[in-house]
């Protein structure tokens, strides 16, 4: 039976090797993939006392935006060369793990995969983790595949 499985993306080496593999491991013939990112808007809205620089917001938008296009055109260009069905969803949100979740119920997928930074205690802590709340928060199964140390 086929399924529709989610892949979580971002610039990161770590969402790369996720999706490459999935593509190698887990993705069989008549599978449907859902890519997923979630934008990031860390702009500096202007100096202190000066108000917004909204020319310079402007740009930056602009910028990320574009950087987030060429990266899910590369991902969907992969697909697309691999005749892999699939669907792209750039979503928005403050809180990714809570997005993840959200789009794959949304979109009933069979399962989540993503990749992990591998953040230490003190910095998951302080910082969160993305693929901890998906593994905790998700109604379907989550994948979570960490780069291969090369130690």
């Amino acid at each position: 039976m086929p399924r529709k499985d989610l892949i979580a993306i971002d610039g990161s080496d770590q969402a790369q090797y996720a999706f490459d593999w999935y593509l190698k491991n887990m993705y069989r013939d008549g599978d449907s993939v859902v890519i997923a990112h979630v934008a990031e808007y860390n702009i500096d809205i202007g100096i202190p006392g000066r108000g917004a620089d909204v020319e310079a917001i402007c740009a930056a938008v602009k910028k990320k935006n574009d950087e987030i296009g060429y990266l899910t055109d590369t991902f969907m260009n992969t697909l697309r060369a691999k005749h892999v069905p699939a669907k792209l969803l750039n979503l928005q949100g403050e809180k990714p793990g809570e997005v993840i979740v959200k789009a794959a119920k949304d979109e009933n997928v069979s399962s989540i995969v993503l990749g992990t930074r591998g953040l230490g205690t003190i910095r998951r802590t302080l910082l969160g983790s993305v693929s901890e709340y998906v593994v905790h928060h998700a109604s379907c199964p989550v994948t979570v595949v960490r780069l291969p140390n090369n130690n």
